[in-house]
């Protein structure tokens, strides 16, 4: 794996807008994958402790936002995003049960 380095060039915004989007999807992606390998997906999986990994991550969003001091609408974006995200990972990964 490469390291990742600061990008020195210039870029229109377009071509910042289209990066930026490129990276939210391998994030979307490995974050995706990490909720599978964390939860419990056999027969008698543990949809409770499913549900406590992702008020984790949920609570974890707010003391971030609350730690870099984020506006309130930044604030709402970001928790609705992670709660959209793990709502997601839960019905896909314990379909079953919602």
């Amino acid at each position: 794996m490469g390291q990742s380095k600061p990008r020195e060039v210039q870029r229109p915004d377009g071509a910042t807008a289209i990066d930026l989007e490129a990276r939210v999807v391998v994030l979307e992606i490995v974050s995706m994958t990490a909720l599978a390998l964390a939860m419990d997906t056999s027969e008698n999986a543990d949809v409770e402790h499913a549900r406590g990994i992702s008020n984790l991550v949920l609570e974890a969003v707010h003391q971030r936002c609350h730690e870099m001091n984020m506006p309130e609408d930044a604030r709402l974006t970001a928790c609705t995003y992670a709660d959209e995200l793990l709502s997601t990972a839960l019905m896909s990964l314990y379909p079953q049960e919602h």
